[in-house]
Order: C-alpha cells, then sequence, then structure tokens
C-alpha cells in the first residue's frame, strides 16, 4: 500500500513538471508562493477591518474617535512606504515580508488580549506600519522573481490575488464574528501571519536586487532623479486611485441613494460587479498592453474611467451606475499592472523597494486626500454632486493629457 501511494505520488509529481515544461511561461515557484501569501495578507486584513470600528466602538470609542483611527491607519503607512522600500534593499525582501508578518501577529493578538482604547490604538498604528512593510517589499518582489518578458503577467497576479483577497475578506470576517466573537478574526489573522513566517523560512527564494543593492550603492539623490524622470507616471498612479475613491466608493453610493433611491442591498452589488470585473479583465491586460502599447494602454484605461465618471454624474436611470462600476473596475484593471509595470522597467538595480514605496505613497495619498477634497468641491462648488466629480474629471484628464505628452517625447525618436 505505501509503495502504491509512492509510485502515485511520484506520477503526479512527473505531470506536474510536465505542465510546467509545456508551459515555460508560468509563473515561478518562489513569485506563485509570495502571490499566495499576498492573497491570504490581504484576505486577513479584509476580516479584521471588518470588524475594527464595532471593536473599538465596544472599547468606549466615539464615532470621531473611530474615524481618526482608521486616518492613523492610512497615516502610518503614507509614513512608512519608502523607508520600507529602502529597507527592503539593505536587508532582503523575504526578511522585510518575514518581518511584515511578525508585526502583523503580533499587533493581532494585541488586540485579542486588550482592553483599553490606548493599546488598541498602537495596535492599529502597528498594523499600518505592518501592511506597508509587507506589501511595499511584496510589490518589489513580485519585479524580482519575474522576468521582463511576462512582466504584466506577474503585476497582473499581484493585483488579482490583492484584489481577491481583499474583497474575500470581509465576508468571512464578519462571518467569523458572527460566530466566535470580534476576536476571532484578529486570531485569524496572526494565525495566517504565522503561517507566513514559515512560508518564507522554507521557500527557495533568490534576491538578486537586495545582493546587488549591497554591493553596488546607489549615489545619494537618485531617488529624486527617480521620482523626476518618472513623475508623469506617479501623477497617473496618484490620479486613477484619487478618482477610484472618491467617484466609485463615495459618490457613486451617494448618488444611486440620493438620485434613485436604491437601497443598500443594490448599491453593494453595483460595487461588487466593478470589483469583478476588475478581476475578470487582469487576464487579458498583457494582450491589450502587447496590441496597443503601455502608453496607450494608460490612455485607454483613463479614457474609460473618465467616461464612467461622466456617466455618474450625467446619467439619469439606474442602469449607468451598473455601466460605470463596470468601467471603473475594467480601467482599474488595465491602468494598474500597466503603470507598476512601467515603473519597474525605468527603475535601475538597487532602487526598486523605493521606487515601489514612492509608488505606494502616491496611491495611500489619494485614498486620504480623494473623500475630503472631493466633499469639499461638492458641499462648496454650487454644483452638488456633480462638483466632486468635475474635480475628478478635470485631475484625471490633465495628468492624462501630461502623460500623454511625456511619453511621447520620451518615445520619439532623436533627431537627426
Amino acid at each position: 500500500m505505501i509503495k502504491r501511494i509512492l509510485q502515485t505520488s511520484a506520477n503526479k509529481i512527473l505531470r506536474i513538471h510536465a505542465l510546467r515544461q509545456s508551459f515555460p511561461n508560468l509563473p515561478s515557484k518562489p513569485l506563485l508562493v509570495l502571490l499566495l501569501l499576498v492573497f491570504f495578507k490581504q484576505a486577513g486584513n479584509g476580516m479584521v477591518w471588518s470588524v475594527l470600528a464595532l471593536n473599538g466602538q465596544h472599547l468606549g470609542a466615539s464615532a470621531a474617535v473611530v474615524g481618526f483611527m482608521i486616518s492613523l491607519y492610512g497615516g502610518t503607512r503614507l509614513v512608512i512606504n519608502i523607508p520600507a522600500g529602502f529597507a527592503s534593499e539593505k536587508y532582503g525582501r523575504r526578511r522585510m515580508m518575514s518581518a511584515g508578518c511578525a508585526m502583523l501577529a503580533l499587533s493581532s493578538l494585541w488586540v485579542v488580549f486588550t482592553d483599553d482604547l490606548v493599546s488598541f490604538f498602537i495596535a492599529v498604528i502597528l498594523q499600518g506600519l505592518a501592511s506597508s512593510v509587507f506589501m511595499t517589499s511584496a510589490l518589489a518582489a513580485v519585479a524580482d522573481l519575474g522576468t521582463p518578458g511576462r512582466r504584466i503577467e506577474d503585476m497582473s497576479l499581484y493585483q488579482a490575488a490583492n484584489m481577491i483577497g481583499a474583497s474575500m475578506g470581509p465576508a468571512i470576517g464578519g462571518l467569523t464574528a458572527s460566530l466566535w466573537g470580534f476576536d476571532a478574526p484578529f486570531w485569524a489573522n496572526g494565525l495566517m501571519a504565522v503561517c507566513g513566517i514559515v512560508a518564507f523560512a522554507s521557500m527557495p527564494w533568490r534576491e538578486a536586487s537586495a545582493e546587488k543593492a549591497l554591493r553596488t550603492r546607489a549615489p545619494k539623490g537618485q531617488l529624486l532623479v527617480l521620482a523626476k524622470q518618472g513623475s508623469n507616471v506617479w501623477l497617473m498612479y496618484f490620479s486613477i486611485f484619487y478618482v477610484r475613491s472618491a467617484a466609485n466608493w463615495i459618490l457613486m453610493p451617494l448618488i444611486a441613494q440620493d438620485r434613485f433611491n436604491l437601497d443598500l442591498a443594490h448599491i453593494g452589488l453595483i460595487l461588487t460587479v466593478g470589483a469583478v470585473a476588475n478581476v475578470c479583465v487582469l487576464g487579458f491586460t498583457a494582450r491589450i498592453n502587447r496590441t496597443f502599447g503601455r502608453m496607450w494602454t494608460v490612455v485607454l484605461a483613463s479614457i474609460l474611467t473618465l467616461v464612467a465618471c461622466a456617466l455618474v454624474a450625467f446619467g439619469n436611470d439606474p442602469i449607468y451606475l451598473w455601466i460605470s462600476s463596470m468601467m471603473f473596475g475594467v480601467g482599474g484593471a488595465i491602468a494598474t499592472p500597466t503603470l507598476v509595470a512601467y515603473v519597474t522597467d525605468i527603475t535601475p538595480e538597487g532602487q526598486r523597494g523605493p521606487a515601489m514605496g514612492m509608488l505606494r505613497t502616491s496611491q495611500d495619498l489619494a485614498l486620504m486626500i480623494g473623500p475630503t477634497i472631493t466633499g469639499l468641491l461638492s458641499d462648496h462648488l454650487g454644483l452638488g454632486f456633480q462638483g466632486g466629480l468635475f474635480g475628478c474629471l478635470l485631475l484625471l484628464g490633465g495628468a492624462t493629457v501630461l502623460f500623454r505628452i511625456a511619453e511621447g517625447r520620451r518615445l520619439a525618436p532623436p533627431a537627426a
């Protein structure tokens, strides 16, 4: 019987090996493991955030204090992203991601055993720190473990793992909390983080970028040069996430309720359709890039997002909200992996970590200030919700024009 089991296992291994030989463009084993860990990290994050506000309220926090706590989480990520990128170059991606998992496990258990608000705040700050350290290093690691020929595919897989995990997390967290109490999602998150530490310690890895960075440090000021050279990309990335947070997540639900009297169930389904469209289109992003080139792929994504904003602003039927949600999802699926791949390609060896930190900082900055500025425009521009959407259209439209001009000059053949 043992012989039969061993023979069956050997045959399965041979079939898997033959499959990989037949499809040489499949991601490497370390990259597949990394993507799986990204999925679990984002799922755990979603589980925790599904009950974080309720947990704070249970400890005596008011609505304003809970809001400040969530802003503090985002502010921590904003401050730590770039230093985390530098640290991933100095100490290696795997070590930094393991450190992020360790901080995540510690902060999750901290929440479980705390019974006062100050300790709870400290745990939330540590959660933000862990998220920044892990995700910034993971984004750079995807570039390290992949190849230039399949850069878009790798970034699309990363985005899919990120999105699917983040989408599933709240549902799992809510179910877990309803069955076993508020502490259950934090126990689960801490356990998954510990499993991540074990996985990073045992998986095969090559840290070429970190090793080269230790041998040949980039000159001081190189990051500023990189920021200047890629300023059009940073602006596009910021604008895409600004519009996503402001128009899609904030104004669309408000307009659905105010203009069309839709209930919460319908609004949730509309937003879910956009998330599903995002994940479904990620598999075609590389083909779109090969067909149109990276510059026009980004422009196409921006046009889709701009049209979605216009439909939200001026649509006179709920069907336009469904269409807009899908267009937001498709635009994000096309733009995000393409812009990340572009940054990877223009970044010199030894600077990928800081570059990814800058990219995540522009994303977090957009997610923090986008809803605030949009709310101010909606309240004080005299146009209602359309005023906030006008700001989104102006920002993304201007960023797209600047991106097209800058990329057109960069790709133009040199004068004879």
